[in-house]
């Protein structure tokens, strides 16, 4: 018989800091200092000592215009230092920061502005510090918005504040961030996370791989996604090790400047979802890799998205004469929930994997090894449980599975939030008796976690998660008479290094020349409201997109048949 699923690290440990902001206060006394990046000018330095000083003055700015204890603010802007001033002004003032993506999307600008409006409305948020960008869309935001009662831009923070109001300590228990993620129905929900969650998970993240002020890092993850906010600036705050921080539109534009900062400054940490490795194999061209030195990266973090061994090969491939050593590669596991990370390898440890029967796994739920080489998947470990973490497999009734068995992996951890903000109905569906339901499908092996895919079917793309409903809605909503109903699902992109997201739309007998228009039009309204477009469309008859007799769409089934060729466009 196997053994249980269950991993436990037993590790008991306090955060060294009772709030965030004692954290900053800390870092400012230990010397710590950022670099704030643009474009290829030289990065501005911005120490911890002045960021407190500055960041008082923001939260007695923010007191002045009404904030009060536990009240919470919208935080819109770009990465840098304005960002940095409203994120801490806001816990320094004893507020909870709502951090959300600082710009409206090429397009469909009016559905963004109520996505918005509904975080706003959800969170119940008094004020929102934005850019003059978002001016022209109060009127959006405030309709049937009671609560919000201030809109202040960054440019107010360079000012004195008229008075010294005292400003209250928070408590390690306090909320200090709402992390918004997707909603299943299009509305975003708030994820609420207390001092005493991020500080835990940064003191989790750093003990596991030894972080120290001797440590340098880089990232240009965006600071409203958890793994920027805690994977990069918490643990820098915590453990007083100075970071570059990159806009991200830097990375994305030119992938070579995120390794060019690693090579300028010797930076030892970073932090990326695969794809953004895969976009390093592809784009960067000969004249800008001569140039490189990597051998003092000694962490390269890859999660957030499935990590694909392929990419990790490739960038042993690439990029070993260039010193960078694939044991410095680290797949890792985390969730918004649980602030951020759940599973490591152990420091030190190369990243492994398991060639496994697809079958097998994809049907009867076991990891066992493949009969012949046509018939293998291959797997990339997550690693262990950090400090005070417990992890086990579950089935469809809660119980524990062995090992090498399929199920949805459950956590109980020190770093755990509190629930989703206001909505104790869906916190309660995934938190019970201390443990959180990741909605993740993985097992467990030789005591390393494997993961396999999402039981909630989600897509994740490029670091980013989306949910096939608000896909389907969107596509549908756009197409208009012409789609009867569309589906939504994944299909692995090797090439790329992410997934491919195919949207099927039912529809009647159209002309070539309206697919195209429709086609055009769906991607614009996905790419205005949700920042991306399909890589595929397939327009296919009526009745093709099954559904189960609850009326669910068999989105699983779908993607087999699809990938199968079972499936075929509709012709003319």
């Amino acid at each position: 018989m196997q053994p249980p699923s269950l991993l436990h690290n037993p590790a008991v440990f306090t955060p060294r800091f009772a709030s965030l902001g004692d954290a900053l206060e800390a870092a400012g006394q230990a010397g710590a200092h950022l670099w704030l990046a643009s474009g290829d000018q030289p990065p501005a330095v911005l120490s911890y000592r002045e960021l407190l000083a500055r960041a008082t003055l923001a939260a007695r700015h923010l007191v002045e215009h009404g904030l009060r204890r536990g009240d919470r603010v919208i935080i819109m802007l770009p990465t840098g230092e304005a960002w940095l001033l409203a994120f801490f002004g806001t816990l320094l003032a004893g507020g909870v920061a709502v951090p959300i993506g600082p710009t409206f999307s090429f397009g469909g600008l009016e559905r963004y502005a109520l996505t918005i409006r509904h975080i706003a409305i959800d969170a119940g948020a008094r004020l929102f510090v934005g850019t003059q960008a978002v001016e022209p869309y109060l009127p959006v935001l405030r309709e049937g918005n009671t609560s919000l009662e201030e809109f202040i831009r960054p440019e107010l923070f360079a000012d004195e504040p008229r008075s010294s109001h005292r400003l209250e300590s928070a408590s390690a228990a306090d909320l200090a961030v709402l992390q918004y993620t997707s909603g299943t129905t299009g509305l975003p929900k708030g994820v609420a996370l207390s001092h005493r969650s991020v500080l835990a998970n940064a003191h989790m993240i750093g003990e596991r791989v030894g972080m120290s002020p001797r440590d340098v890092g880089v990232s240009w993850l965006p600071l409203f996604h958890d793994m920027g906010l805690v994977g990069a600036l918490m643990t820098s705050l915590y453990w007083h090790y100075p970071l570059l921080l990159m806009p991200p539109e830097s990375f994305l534009m030119h992938p070579r400047r995120w390794l060019q900062a690693i090579t300028r400054l010797g930076a030892t940490l970073t932090v990326a979802p695969n794809f953004a490795y895969q976009m390093v194999i592809d784009r960067i061209g000969e004249r800008h890799l001569k140039d490189l030195r990597l051998d003092t990266l000694r962490c390269a973090f890859n999660g957030s998205e499935a990590v694909l061994p392929s990419t990790l090969r490739a960038l042993g491939d690439r990029l070993g004469d260039k010193g960078f050593d694939l044991g410095a590669m680290l797949p890792v596991y985390g969730m918004a929930e649980n602030a951020l990370a759940a599973t490591f390898p152990g420091r030190g440890e190369p990243w492994q994997s398991l060639r496994l029967d697809r079958a097998e796994l994809e049907v009867a739920g076991r990891a066992v090894p493949p009969n012949n080489a046509d018939s293998d998947v291959e797997i990339v470990s997550v690693g262990t449980p950090l400090s005070g973490v417990s992890l086990e497999i579950r089935g469809p009734a809660g119980q524990r599975l062995p090992t090498d068995t399929v199920g949805e992996v459950a956590i109980k951890s020190p770093s755990m939030m509190d629930g989703y903000w206001q909505k104790p109905d869906e916190t309660g569906r995934v938190l019970a008796d201390g443990w959180l339901l990741t909605g993740d499908l993985g097992f467990v092996h030789d005591g390393r976690l494997y993961l396999i895919g999402r039981a909630k079917e989600l897509i994740i793309k490029r670091g980013r998660n989306y949910y096939p409903d608000d896909i389907e809605r969107i596509a549908t909503e756009a197409g208009g008479s012409n789609v009867l109903q569309a589906a939504a699902f994944s299909c692995p992109n090797e090439q790329a290094g992410t997934e491919d997201i195919v949207v099927m739309l039912e529809v009647r007998a159209v002309a070539e020349s309206d697919r195209e228009r429709i086609e055009k039009e769906i991607n614009g309204a996905l790419i205005g409201a949700l920042g991306i477009s399909a890589d595929v469309v397939l327009f296919v008859p009526p009745r093709s997109i099954s559904r189960t007799t609850s009326g669910k769409i068999q989105r699983v089934a779908l993607r087999a048949r699809y990938l199968g060729g079972e499936i075929g466009p509709v012709t003319a």
